[in-house]
């Protein structure tokens, strides 16, 4: 039970990101900060609630920390954006990454694609906001992680 409403939680603090996105332009910390502190009090009381051990989540966020402010030095992806990705990657593991990452990329493509054919002068200008391609489908991996645990 615990592990499910932590879960929960992670779902309701991701949902939040993208309104949040949507509405400001902008992934504030507070929800990045609380997508940490979640992850460590599941990987203390409820480990069964991540998608790999603990130190194994920890590669995961860090991989996806260094992916993001890669992505936002070219300018492709805004801070926000990359410590959300980065803060998502924690929860998921190795497992669940791979499809989260791809339907990402697919919904970032449909999302970003009228503003490619314009031809945009910088991330700003095209007015993406792509936590609305990172949150969700983390979203719905941990709430179904959270209904079938």
């Amino acid at each position: 039970m615990l592990a499910a409403t932590v879960l929960l939680c992670c779902v309701l603090v991701s949902l939040v990101a993208v309104w949040t996105d949507v509405k400001h332009r902008e992934v504030p910390h507070w929800i990045v900060g609380a997508l940490v502190a979640l992850w460590a009090v599941a990987a203390v009381v409820a480990p069964e609630a991540l998608g790999a051990a603990p130190l194994t989540g920890l590669v995961c966020g860090a991989t996806a920390l260094a992916v993001g402010f890669f992505l936002h030095a070219l300018g492709w992806l805004g801070g926000g954006d990359g410590k959300l990705l980065a803060a998502l990657a924690l929860w998921l593991g190795p497992a669940d990454l791979g499809f989260a990452l791809l339907a990402t990329g697919l919904i970032g493509l449909v999302l970003a694609l009228p503003a490619l054919l314009r031809r945009p002068a910088s991330f700003r200008d095209r007015g993406i906001p792509y936590a609305c391609a990172i949150a969700p489908p983390a979203a719905a991996i941990l709430a179904v992680r959270a209904v079938a645990g």
